[in-house]
């Protein structure tokens, strides 16, 4: 293998990424628009600032006191009592003015008394976003409450007893075990900020998609014969794939780091106290789809078709491995289909390194899976980009 050639053919590619002004768009100004927009979209789903979720009172009696209390703060937002008076429409007026997430009107009569008579609650929340959509969560829970406390006062007015009751619901019989976008109190898994996901979810779309979309780079030099001229100076087809090979590698490897620099001055993520799993991570994720890229260009015929499987690889890729949503959030099968993909491996390491302050040895199953997965593509690749110069 001639390296000399090898890094002349890495150059090559690094000379066309930066001869397109354009390219400096996709590689760094559009990753940053998407994920500073989409983290303040998500706004904070931990402690520290976190949205408000306003309620009006209006009945301010010891049931609509006890209803509050019921909706008492999360890691997503923090409940508000509003000391002026409110209103339904006031209360819509809120959400609609994209001021609040969520926002509750407790009619005057609320209680046992006036349970099913009077004016319903006023709830109105911005489904967009992650702090209201719990805030919803929290007040069906609430009203469940509610109706069950009803329940039991209906069939047993004089011998009902509440302080029974409230045991029986802080420590039920029957416990249904949820997780919420993977947090878990036990792992202490602690992603405050909405940035914290979509920093590097997005990072690792448009590093993906970058590599993907310049499969037709290779497609029309093996049309217009540069390849064959490129091959025959490298001496090998082995050394003409490496070269291809490392070139996006490297590139991919660049783009990721600036974006992880300006993610966390912008987003003030916090990556953890484990370079070298940083460091690993984002070598081999660039390696997964430099591989594949080279792959995809022994495969693909015309440049358009090229695109269009490039394209649509990386929107898979980016929806089902959870970058652009957390796979927390998805039904279990649909979980491990995005685990069983590079992207899900990639962005559940750095929900680690950020929200549980893993490192290299609690991260190392992902990181060798990356690796295998490296490794097989470019095997693949390699083959078929031998079998392809041959002909």
């Amino acid at each position: 293998m001639n390296a000399r050639l090898v890094a002349a053919i890495v150059r090559l590619h690094f000379r066309r990424v930066a001869a397109d002004r354009s390219n400096l768009i996709w590689l760094f100004l559009m990753p940053m628009i998407f994920s500073v927009l989409m983290g303040m979209m998500m706004g904070s789903f931990g402690s520290g600032s976190k949205p408000a979720f306003v309620v009006y009172d209006a009945a301010r009696n010891p049931e609509s006191e006890r209803f509050i209390a019921a909706l008492e703060d999360t890691t997503a937002y923090r409940v508000v009592v509003a000391d002026t008076t409110g209103s339904a429409a006031r209360a819509r007026a809120l959400v609609d003015d994209k001021g609040y997430g969520a926002a509750l009107y407790i009619p005057p009569g609320f209680g046992v008394a006036a349970a099913g008579t009077g004016e319903p609650l006023g709830f109105h929340y911005d489904p967009d976003r992650l702090s209201a959509q719990q805030a919803h969560t929290s007040l069906i829970e609430a009203v469940r409450r509610l109706e069950a406390e009803q329940a039991g006062i209906a069939l047993a007015p004089d011998d009902f007893n509440r302080s029974g009751f409230d045991s029986l619901w802080a420590e039920p019989r029957l416990v249904l075990e949820s997780r919420d976008l993977g947090r878990r109190s036990d792992m202490k898994l602690e992603l405050t900020r909405g940035g914290q996901h979509v920093g590097p979810g997005y990072t690792l779309m448009f590093v993906m998609t970058f590599m993907l979309m310049s499969v037709k780079d290779l497609v029309q030099d093996r049309r217009e014969g540069t390849l064959t001229r490129m091959r025959l100076g490298a001496g090998s087809s082995s050394g003409l794939a490496a070269g291809l090979f490392i070139g996006p590698l490297l590139v991919g490897v660049v783009q990721t780091a600036i974006l992880l620099v300006l993610n966390s001055l912008a987003l003030g993520i916090d990556y953890g106290d484990s370079p070298a799993t940083l460091a690993l991570l984002t070598i081999l994720f660039a390696a997964v789809f430099s591989a594949l890229a080279l792959l995809l260009g022994t495969i693909c015929r015309t440049p358009g078709q090229a695109d269009g499987i490039g394209l649509s690889v990386s929107l898979l890729f980016a929806a089902l491995g959870g970058l652009w949503w957390p796979l927390e959030v998805v039904p279990g099968f649909m979980q491990k289909v995005g685990l069983a993909l590079p992207t899900g491996q990639a962005i559940r390491i750095y929900h680690d390194l950020i929200g549980r302050g893993y490192g290299l040895a609690e991260s190392m199953g992902g990181l060798i899976y990356l690796l295998v997965a490296a490794v097989i593509l470019l095997g693949l690749a390699i083959t078929r980009f031998r079998r392809m110069t041959a002909a």
